[in-house]
């Protein structure tokens, strides 16, 4: 898989091993939605200065095939299934801004809002393209689009944002467990 990545701007080859490790950790390499996971190819990474504001970007494309574990009733991509993309896919480009600016990579969901445009019909190519919004210091943004490439047409899009997750705060000795 690695070896079929297209690198593009400024990444030096430590980040590009830190994302392909990331980005297998976690898409691939997860216990939910696993056989989904697997299936999820990395194609293209790039980081780029934003037109409007001059700010770096980063942008990851995924690429899969539209198979049975991922069907409705219909024959077409399960919601379930694109939002599980819609989650996992936009964490890496997130991820990937944050190691080039040496910030923590670790952020857990917050909200996700999908919008439906067409079905995935079984056989499908999908690229899931992915660009990060922002990358404040508690909360970081990106915006996703599912596109079926086979029938050249916009099937989901939508916007994820994470947060920086809180550490746990530690038990207080002798407090009664619920």
């Amino acid at each position: 898989m690695n070896n079929m990545v297209v690198f593009k701007g400024d990444i030096s080859p430590a980040i590009q091993q830190q994302i392909l490790a990331f980005s297998d950790f976690h898409i691939r390499d997860i216990n939910f939605a696993h056989s989904i996971g697997e299936k999820v190819m990395l194609k293209e990474v790039e980081v780029s200065r934003r037109t409007e504001d001059n700010r770096l970007q980063a942008r990851v494309v995924y690429q899969l095939k539209v198979e049975d574990d991922m069907l409705n009733q219909a024959q077409t991509m399960h919601g379930g299934c694109a939002a599980f993309l819609l989650d996992v896919c936009p964490s890496v480009p997130l991820a990937l801004l944050a190691m080039i600016q040496d910030k923590p990579a670790d952020y857990t969901s917050q909200a996700m809002v999908m919008t439906f445009h067409a079905p995935a019909p079984r056989g499908a190519t999908l690229n899931v393209m992915n660009t990060t919004v922002s990358l404040g210091s508690r909360t970081v943004s990106a915006r996703a689009e599912i596109w079926d490439v086979t029938h050249r047409r916009l099937c989901v899009s939508g916007v994820l944002s994470k947060m920086a997750p809180k550490n746990a705060t530690p038990p207080v000795p002798g407090a009664v467990k619920l």
